[in-house]
């Protein structure tokens, strides 16, 4: 059986079916959910301004944002410092693992 006539088969076939996925046309959202999606986030972005501008506890829920943010910032250093020197360790051990199999071998190769 001859393989690169089924392969040009394939490939029509793979060619017709994209063109007539192409002429399918995108389903639209419609307007309505466009327009909420807007309100809504607009309304949510509002509401965190105000949140942080209040005159009276704007000032401390910025501050206690501030807080958060560099707490997580320390967290995140701390995690990432121990999880690059467990992966240095498993290379360092992996390296001394392939230079030991390596010397075995050359000294299983000279006593004969």
């Amino acid at each position: 059986m001859d393989t690169t006539r089924l392969a040009r088969k394939a490939a029509e076939e793979m060619r017709a079916r994209r063109a007539a996925a192409a002429m399918v046309p995108a389903r639209r959202r419609p307007t309505w959910q466009t327009g909420l999606v807007w309100l809504t986030g607009g309304m949510a972005l509002t509401w965190l301004a105000a949140f942080f501008l209040d005159s009276s506890r704007g000032s401390a829920r910025r501050h206690m944002a501030y807080d958060r943010a560099m707490a997580t910032g320390r967290d995140l250093g701390r995690w990432s410092g121990k999880k690059m020197r467990h992966l240095r360790n498993k290379a360092v051990g992996t390296v001394a693992e392939i230079k030991g199999a390596a010397e075995e071998k050359e000294r299983m190769e000279r006593s004969g």
